[in-house]
């Protein structure tokens, strides 16, 4: 794999994991302390963990496969939302990976890359777990411990049980690449000394296609000590207050109101800076002050890429609204201008595709970018009016 190669799997696979909160403390030099403390706290917060206790775990069998869970997976970098689309799917809910970007507010906002150019087309996933989970009739239940062999008793008696095992993890451990990369993967079977799970990515490179496969296909394995590097690789990579941590989800009550939703996507995409790195419209259009600023100097390696998973994720966007919502002039309006975003991303790209060679360049590209974030702005306004 060249060089190139792997900076873009690096790049996708860690805007896929949505990493917002780390950002979030990232973006606050000089202030270690504080930062650990706040985001301890916000980790605590927004994935209301249970502590695992050997108690909880009762028999189970020596071996266990679910028959019952589609396998789902992109080439493009949405392993959050089709691990839901895969969960909800054996609870019967057959709804396209856009639904669940749409519940989970997945591809509605940006986050700010610190210290350097670059933005992440996505948000913070766990929060969009537990925000999506009451509108497909569900729970989300984070269990976490620092105790390995009581996490893999945890996640087999839980397969045991019928319940798909999401699980947050650093996928270079499971492919032998080169950086640490945050992902989600659905387990769905194991054995006696590994996993059967689910794929949810699958770019050229790894040992999968992108499609979907009707329950019972065959999946990837991966061995019990593999599992536990790659999961604790992630809690090490966001500093988590635990080792180890595992998702399922359980029947619960079920909301209809949308405009919660309609409101918090709103907000994501309108952004703002209240804790740190800017979000939403407001990163983008911080983005293009850098560029221009720097000119020549600016090094948008890291942009690249985020500019292209933008582009897709705002068409998929502007093409779930013109479906789902045809009879709203508003929502067409909001199409419309998640289109304009996604040329303006596209032709930024164009723009710079072989970096800035003069001023002129950069100015231009800020200009594209500005423009994609008066659309974001915009499109973002007209969802948190629905939402009021």
């Amino acid at each position: 794999m060249n060089k190139r190669n792997r900076l873009k799997w690096r790049t996708r696979l860690a805007i896929a994991a949505g990493i917002l909160a780390v950002l979030v403390a990232g973006g606050l030099l000089g202030w270690r302390m504080l930062v650990a403390y706040f985001q301890r706290q916000y980790y605590r917060e927004t994935c209301a963990p249970t502590e695992l206790a050997a108690g909880d775990i009762g028999d189970y069998p020596a071996k266990h496969r679910l028959d019952d869970v589609p396998w789902f997976a992109t080439e493009g970098t949405y392993c959050q939302s089709n691990s839901l689309q895969m969960i909800a799917a054996q609870k019967g809910i057959q709804e396209s990976r856009a639904y669940f970007d749409f519940l989970m507010g997945f591809t509605y906002g940006v986050a700010e890359v610190p210290g350097e150019p670059g933005f992440l087309p996505f948000t913070d996933p766990e929060s969009g777990f537990v925000f999506a989970a009451p509108y497909l009739g569900l729970v989300r239940r984070y269990t976490v411990t620092d105790d390995g062999a009581l996490y893999l008793d945890a996640l087999r008696y839980s397969l045991s049980q019928g319940y798909p095992v999401r699980v947050a993890l650093d996928v270079a451990v499971l492919y032998d690449l080169e950086r640490p990369l945050p992902h989600s993967e659905v387990l769905v079977g194991y054995d006696g000394s590994g996993f059967t799970y689910y794929e949810t990515v699958c770019m050229p490179g790894f040992p999968c296609q992108p499609g979907h496969l009707p329950p019972g296909a065959e999946g990837l394995w991966v061995s019990d000590q593999e599992l536990l590097q790659a999961v604790l690789g992630q809690a090490r990579m966001f500093s988590y207050p635990w080792r180890y941590s595992l998702s399922i989800f359980e029947a619960g009550p079920v909301e209809d109101d949308l405009g919660p939703v309609w409101a918090r996507n709103g907000r994501s995409l309108i952004g703002g800076a209240q804790y740190g790195p800017r979000q939403g419209a407001d990163a983008i259009a911080g983005l293009a002050d850098t560029i221009e600023e720097r000119g020549t100097r600016v090094d948008l390696s890291e942009v690249h890429w985020g500019l292209e998973a933008a582009v897709y994720t705002r068409r998929s966007n502007a093409t779930y609204l013109r479906s789902s919502f045809a009879s709203q002039p508003d929502l067409g309006r909001a199409a419309d201008l998640f289109d304009q975003a996604a040329e303006a991303y596209a032709q930024a790209l164009a723009a710079s595709e072989d970096g800035i060679a003069a001023q002129a360049e950069a100015n231009q590209v800020a200009a594209l970018l500005r423009d994609a974030a008066a659309a974001e702005r915009e499109a973002g306004e007209i969802l948190l009016a629905r939402g009021q």
